[in-house]
């Protein structure tokens, strides 16, 4: 159905935004939220709205802001590593997925144009590594023939110039912070900062097959503020003392002075263990995102509830988790404008989960733990049109 009027009906509505946890009605009239309240405040924007309303019952259900997976790869026109958008996406109840730098500079336009022939009902946005070749496979091949530690591969103006051109949908570069000889220097993390301007960098907290990576404690130390750490909870990354367990003084002085931690599930790249300590610590994700890709698809990472999932059995309450997937997503990548709330007059990007009760085993890829909850995908409401979920999320330990 296009875009008319559409109103969730009954569920429980969580914006962390606007501080709204209440049972509540959500009204979008031609793609663009029109009203958030009681059924009488939401009678009197249907009456207003006129025309045939489209009804869907969100009782027992949690109604969020649009879900935003900040670090997915979603170009699957380029190398064997990606998913397809929607199966990133609106399939498991994810409106907005942002490509995690899957493509350099030269290749960019071809994935857009990819994009834009496949027509997927997300919506993508995209960080954009800043060496002219770069792609993201399984074999790790730009690694392999070492051109993502090549400064022959970085052309700053060609960077400059394809943030320029593709700025609508480029909220960002993905740094792999190889060095040339100097691991407390990486020339292509310094180059991606010298013409990002307002745009974040984000960086791969951990080290890459074939290629020298810069330090932790060097990398931790580079980051402006609002730069992205991904992969922020996995082990080995220089966030923990391997003497004594606790936080670094790296990683303290990075988050004090706003560098943002990112989830970056994949396969390897998050662990209970060490969420458990830095969480302990006080140090929360700012995001949570599944690094999705075809090698973690089918486990252990699966969708962005199920990420989320993670999180909440953890301890972190849900209306913080869903903070994690709505609002600091969009804050790190600077759409806070348009994203990550259900603010009247916002495009009509809505999320809705189940919350399945009973016992569920959850993997980071090493460590399971049983549950008591899990989070599942029901649907999501795309510039305005309502998307019913078609991901199983399994459910039972």
């Amino acid at each position: 159905m296009s875009a008319g009027v559409l109103r969730l009906q009954g569920g429980r509505v969580v914006d962390p935004a606007s501080g709204l946890d209440a049972v509540a009605d959500v009204l979008a009239v031609d793609g663009v939220v029109a009203a958030v309240g009681s059924p009488d405040e939401v009678d009197l924007a249907v009456a207003a709205a006129g025309g045939t309303v489209q009804t869907i019952d969100c009782e027992g259900l949690v109604v969020t802001p649009g879900l935003i997976d900040l670090h997915a790869h979603v170009f699957p026109g380029l190398g064997d590593f990606c998913v397809a958008p929607d199966r990133a996406g609106v399939q498991t109840a994810v409106p907005v997925v942002v490509d995690g730098g899957t493509s350099g500079v030269a290749t960019f336009g071809l994935a857009r144009a990819w994009l834009e022939a496949s027509a997927p009902a997300t919506r993508v946005l995209a960080f954009i590594d800043p060496n002219q070749l770069y792609l993201a496979t399984g074999d790790f091949i730009a690694h392999k023939l070492h051109i993502a530690d090549d400064e022959r591969n970085l052309d700053l103006d060609s960077t400059a110039a394809a943030l320029e051109a593709h700025a609508d949908i480029v909220v960002g570069m993905k740094v792999r912070a190889t060095h040339t000889g100097d691991d407390t220097h990486s020339p292509f993390l310094s180059g991606a900062q010298s013409v990002s301007g307002d745009l974040p960098v984000m960086v791969h907290l951990g080290r890459f097959p074939h290629t020298p990576t810069i330090t932790n404690e060097a990398l931790l130390t580079t980051l402006r503020a609002g730069d992205i750490i991904t992969h922020a909870f996995r082990a080995g990354g220089g966030q923990l003392s391997p003497a004594d367990g606790t936080v670094t003084p790296e990683f303290v002085d990075a988050v004090e002075r706003g560098v943002r931690l990112d989830i970056g599930h994949s396969a390897t790249d998050f662990r209970f263990r060490t969420a458990r300590r830095l969480f302990e610590a006080g140090y929360l994700p700012h995001s949570i995102s599944t690094d999705l890709n075809i090698y973690n698809v089918d486990g252990p990472v699966g969708s962005l509830p199920e990420t989320m999932s993670k999180i909440w059995a953890l301890g972190v309450p849900l209306p913080e988790v869903v903070a994690m997937a709505t609002l600091g997503p969009a804050t790190s990548i600077r759409r806070e404008g348009e994203l990550g709330s259900l603010a009247v007059g916002r495009p009509a990007e809505v999320s809705v989960l189940a919350v399945v009760e009973g016992p569920a085993s959850l993997s980071d890829g090493h460590e399971t733990i049983v549950a008591d909850r899990r989070l599942a995908a029901v649907g999501c409401v795309r510039a305005g049109r309502w998307l019913p979920a078609n991901v199983a999320t399994p459910v039972a330990a």
